[in-house]
């Protein structure tokens, strides 16, 4: 069956995850944070029909819609110049044609959502701050921390990360803490991005900390499951329209390529509820065209480049423009 893989919060984590940069090798400096304001502020004006790019509601909720998604696992980041999660990362991204951007959430001492993989952060994610624990920190403490192996480049305010992506990308967040939600899910909506923003959540923490979060039912949901009764749970008890994604999870091998096929399209889409899945690391075009033909809807990928290839392919045989 196609193999499906989850990077681990391990030493091997950038090298079995990283993609290769095809553009010269820059590190973002100041002038790249004014230009990222710079493109808040820009976007602030600018007032156009909703597009796929923008809007959960154009398409991606829309089962009769035909077009393949593929979202870039911490942007379009490298080892060497741009670092997972960060500014370059998504900027790089968005830029190459990225439907979606995955990236991670915690919340800090004062209750700040702010973008950041692990707690304690890891000594291969930030020298400066590796040991130090983000529920611990304040956000301008966090925001002090820099992003291996940028010298100049810093973790970011979630709410910084929400501004910028309006109108130009849909952003997965991935809340790294249970008790994590109710704030995340507030940021959301303080800053007007329900629009186009989604949670990813495990089904315990579906049943739990989402659904009891103030006002959790006003956003967008990925639930992930490792089995057909985890699916079933979900169809059958949580009943929310607003999961719109199901992730079949790596652990959930009793399904063949044949039979996941079948729970998509009979299962799952007739759920309500669009196909999601995360390719191997370093995947290859064929890797990811072999999810869209099984019948998934969105492919996280861990290399953007190789997913826009098999992405424009699979759209244009599909008649969907653009592709």
């Amino acid at each position: 069956m196609t193999i499906r893989g989850i990077c681990l919060g391990t030493s091997i984590f950038f090298a079995a995850c990283g993609t290769t940069a095809s553009t010269s090798p820059t590190d973002a400096t100041s002038s790249g944070d004014t230009e990222f304001a710079q493109d808040i502020a820009s976007d602030a004006t600018t007032t156009s029909a909703p597009t796929w790019r923008d809007s959960l509601k154009v398409c991606w909720t829309d089962l009769s819609c035909k077009r393949a998604f593929v979202i870039s696992h911490g942007g379009d980041w490298s080892l060497d110049d741009f670092p997972y999660d960060s500014q370059s990362a998504f900027h790089r991204a968005a830029d190459k044609g990225a439907d979606g951007i995955k990236t991670d959430v915690h919340v800090t001492k004062d209750n700040i959502a702010v973008v950041t993989h692990s707690s304690p952060i890891l000594s291969y994610e930030s020298t400066d701050c590796g040991g130090k624990k983000v529920e611990e920190m304040t956000a301008d403490e966090v925001t002090q921390c820099h992003i291996f192996p940028s010298t100049t480049e810093t973790f970011q305010r979630l709410d910084t990360v929400l501004e910028w992506a309006r109108g130009k990308v849909v952003l997965m967040l991935t809340v790294k803490e249970s008790v994590d939600f109710p704030r995340a899910i507030q940021t959301v909506i303080e800053h007007n991005a329900l629009d186009y923003v989604f949670l990813e959540t495990g089904l315990g923490d579906l049943q739990n900390a989402v659904t009891k979060s103030p006002d959790w039912q006003k956003s967008w949901y990925n639930a992930s499951v490792s089995s057909e009764a985890d699916l079933d749970t979900v169809i059958q008890t949580v009943k929310s329209p607003r999961v719109a994604f199901l992730e079949i999870n790596v652990d959930y091998q009793e399904a063949d390529n044949a039979k996941m096929a079948d729970l998509l399209k009979n299962k799952i889409h007739p759920a309500g509820m669009r196909g999601f899945v995360s390719t191997i690391h370093l995947p290859n075009v064929a890797d990811h065209q072999a999810m869209w033909d099984e019948g998934f809807d969105v492919v996280m990928t861990y290399n953007l480049d190789n997913a826009l290839v098999a992405r424009k392919a699979v759209n244009a045989a599909r008649g969907v423009e653009p592709n």
